[in-house]
């Protein structure tokens, strides 16, 4: 008997510090779309705006913003449709406020009687789902008769703010010789190829030297591009 309540007791314990640790999922609800926004640190972003497009019906949309926890909550209207959900946020990098698009959790569209939670994160680099990149582009161009094998150019970025610099090599890519998916900011750039220094420049600014101090362009919403020109 006194096995048998200790037993008891024990499960009692158990299941009672279960019940306590708050859950980090969030329940769906019909005709709602919420979620939570956070940095590439993990921390929360407060007002970010979060879209919820009627993918039905064209300029037929819903928005809110996240509040200072990150999180937000959209009440779609209450007819069948199917949604998709983005975010974009204005964020400070290289001294300079750009808008960005943010990387989707899920990026799957949904049925808004079913309800969805759609969570956001900033990236500042990397490879979209949809082989695009989050960042800039760096694309890379050469004098008519230059003779230096393009993929074999590489580029040292160092941050004008500090930080650690990137070396990377140029590709080939379907917008020309490139380095795709940099950090947006401001960089002091270099280049080589097989270590031997190349001058480089802004595409068509300027004279040539042994480094170029240049950030990113907004060339569409979303789309950061800096061209430069090595010899």
């Amino acid at each position: 008997m006194r096995l048998f309540s200790t037993l008891m007791l024990s499960l009692a314990v158990l299941f009672g510090a279960g019940c306590s640790e708050p859950s980090q999922a969030q329940s769906v609800e019909r005709f709602v779309v919420k979620g939570r926004v956070v940095d590439e640190n993990g921390k929360p972003m407060a007002g970010v705006e979060i879209v919820a497009d009627n993918e039905w019906l064209s300029a037929s949309y819903v928005t809110g913003r996240t509040g200072p926890d990150g999180r937000y909550r959209i009440q779609l209207p209450r007819a069948h449709a199917s949604y998709s959900v983005s975010a974009t946020a204005k964020v400070k990098v290289g001294g300079q406020v750009t808008e960005m698009d943010l990387a989707p959790e899920n990026p799957d569209s949904f049925a808004s009687n079913d309800g969805a939670v759609r969570n956001f994160s900033l990236k500042l680099s990397g490879q979209r789902a949809d082989g695009t990149h989050y960042g800039g582009n760096v694309l890379v161009f050469q004098p008519w008769d230059s003779m230096l094998e393009e993929t074999d150019i590489q580029l040292t970025l160092q941050p004008v703010s500090g930080g650690a610099s990137l070396t990377k090599q140029v590709t080939r890519t379907p917008d020309g010789p490139a380095v795709k998916g940099v950090p947006l900011n401001t960089y002091r750039i270099t280049a080589s190829i097989n270590g031997r220094p190349l001058k480089i420049r802004r595409r068509d600014e300027g004279n040539f030297g042994a480094s170029v101090t240049a950030g990113f362009k907004e060339i569409l919403t979303g789309l950061h591009e800096l061209q430069i020109e090595v010899r």
